[in-house]
């Protein structure tokens, strides 16, 4: 894993790109990228070129590797019409080992594919190849974080590689951050959170008199639902998210099927002082930790009820730090693109993004 110095003229390292996932997240991440170029390069010392993209088609050379035949705006052209990456023109096919190859010791493979929540997919594997040979891994794709958070950690520690997950929950809002290193010592009570973008949305745009696909639609256009938004409103995106904080913030063992999950088909009706938000929470038992998922109505000058529908929310309650809340409000993908690029700098400055204390597992 590469360690930069503090920024500065002629201190600027060169940290290779492998994007998995072309869509909403990656394609975002490349414009701030463009953007950013030299505020990273003067702030940070750092430079993010792009070696290798991938979407199901499988890997091809990226926009900025040595040779390439596909320009960024080619290949973004060609995903916004629905193409694969292998058909863009002028994409030249890779393998995963030969992406990983030319990312190199100091490359970090970017994971925002769409998620598998039966076996974690290409993430998952990708994740695994990359970490085994000390290649940084962050994550956008919140399904091999919930499934396998154990394994990639113990992989990253034995390689020295970095491991972020930031974007996983709550797109750039800093909750895995916050929670992983700033709770020192601290034994949590409660969490909850409204976790879910587009369930948010939806139900705010319904209570206001929108149909359930014209509220899916709007979530669509601003690029935070997506094509098939199944999993947001059927919980199973927060139950995801739920799980991620439960073990890599609490850090308690527990499993997708340990957590109890109600869509928001089964929203209740709310009184005339309330409004719906579907809500996750986690709760230490014993040893174990009681998980729910569902649409609950809350009074409107809650906590969870004054946010707004483009809001996501996180409270949660400890022994030495009490309680304590963070909301953000994010219309589109940008915050989860910058989330990504977060932990890539951080990784990149030889700062992982997990906790930054070992801390045995409960």
């Amino acid at each position: 894993m590469a360690t930069v110095p503090e920024g500065g003229a002629g201190q600027v390292a060169r940290c290779p790109l492998i994007l998995l996932g072309m869509g909403n997240v990656h394609r975002e991440l490349l414009g701030i990228l463009g953007r950013k170029a030299g505020r990273l390069a003067h702030r940070y010392g750092v430079a993010f070129p792009v070696v290798a993209c991938a979407d199901r088609s499988g890997f091809v050379v990226g926009p900025d590797a040595p040779g390439s035949r596909i320009p960024e705006a080619a290949l973004l052209a060609a995903k916004a019409r629905g193409e694969k990456v292998r058909e863009a023109p002028g994409a030249d096919p890779i393998s995963l080992e030969e992406a990983l190859d030319a990312a190199g010791p100091r490359g970090i493979l970017l994971d925002a594919a769409s998620m598998d929540v039966e076996t974690g997919g290409i993430g998952l594997q990708a994740a695994r190849a990359a970490l085994s040979r000390g290649t940084s891994v962050v994550f956008a794709n919140k399904s091999a974080i919930a499934l396998a958070f154990d394994e990639l950690e113990e992989l990253a520690a034995a390689s020295g590689a970095g491991l972020g997950w930031s974007a996983t929950v709550c797109g750039g809002l800093p909750v895995v951050n916050t929670g992983s290193r700033d709770l020192v010592g601290a034994a949590f009570r409660r969490l909850r959170g409204v976790f879910n973008s587009t369930s948010n949305l939806v139900l705010g745009r319904m209570a206001e008199g929108m149909s359930l696909e014209e509220a899916v639609a709007e979530a669509q256009r601003r690029g935070i639902a997506e094509t098939d938004p199944t999993n947001d409103l059927n919980g199973t995106d927060t139950a995801l998210k739920l799980l991620i904080l439960v073990r890599t913030v609490m850090r308690r063992k527990a499993f997708l099927a340990e957590v109890e999950r109600t869509g928001i088909e089964a929203a209740p009706e709310p009184a005339a002082d309330e409004v719906v938000r579907l809500i996750g929470e986690a709760a230490p038992d014993g040893d174990a930790v009681r998980m729910r998922v569902a649409p609950v109505a809350v009074p409107r000058d809650s906590f969870f009820g004054s946010i707004g529908t483009l809001d996501m929310a996180v409270e949660w309650e400890t022994d030495l730090f009490s309680t304590q809340r963070l909301v953000a409000t994010e219309g589109d993908a940008i915050p989860t693109a910058a989330a990504v690029l977060r932990d890539a700098v951080h990784i990149a400055r030889g700062r992982p993004t997990g906790p930054a204390l070992t801390m045995a597992r409960s």
